[in-house]
């Protein structure tokens, strides 16, 4: 009985991910196509939230955040560029056509309890295109939800908030609408 309960507090501890890092790194991979062959255009992804905290942990009536411990901006930025180059656009910086992705919204809100947590993941990005031929915005946003039993697992909230990622960003590159903006 010592050695069951011994096992079952190992087993506790294990399961709950006390760690301080907390990395979003959200990866697209887009088939090779010519969709934006022509298209020649500067790329930046902005941070527009009101502040950096990514993850926040709601115990009762207390409240601690997390930002990410990578740059979130920069790795939107390389995932973007590379899926933007597989399908035939050129991203380079002197290009009198920008396009600007602002994060809105990118975090993950998690209410602990005694026994379970439940955790709700909020994505917005906005795409800007700007040229001389006039501008283009449109925002793309999702929402998930997941619960649990126990204490939070932060790894299994970065997944699950970079999968989430990665579907915005897919309904972002896979929308057509900008396109002809994008090759002014």
């Amino acid at each position: 009985m010592r050695y069951l309960l011994l096992a079952l507090c190992l087993g506790l501890t294990a399961c709950s991910n006390t760690s301080s890092s907390f990395i979003v790194s959200p990866q697209v991979f887009w088939n090779q196509s010519n969709e934006l062959k022509g298209a020649e255009f500067s790329l930046q992804v902005v941070d527009q939230r009101n502040s950096d905290q990514t993850l926040f942990l709601r115990d009762g009536a207390k409240v601690n955040s997390r930002p990410t411990s990578n740059n979130l901006a920069e790795t939107l930025e390389i995932s973007l560029t590379n899926a933007f180059q597989a399908q035939g656009a050129q991203v380079v910086s002197s290009s009198p056509t920008s396009i600007t992705v602002q994060i809105i919204r990118l975090n993950a809100d998690a209410d602990q309890r005694t026994v379970e947590h439940l955790v709700k993941n909020d994505v917005e990005l906005k795409l800007i295109i700007e040229n001389s031929a006039g501008s283009f915005d449109k925002a793309y946003a999702g929402k998930s939800s997941f619960s649990g039993p126990f204490k939070l697992d932060t790894a299994v909230a970065e997944g699950k908030l970079r999968v989430l990622t990665e579907q915005v960003l897919a309904e972002l590159l896979k929308d057509q609408s900008w396109h002809s903006y994008a090759k002014g």
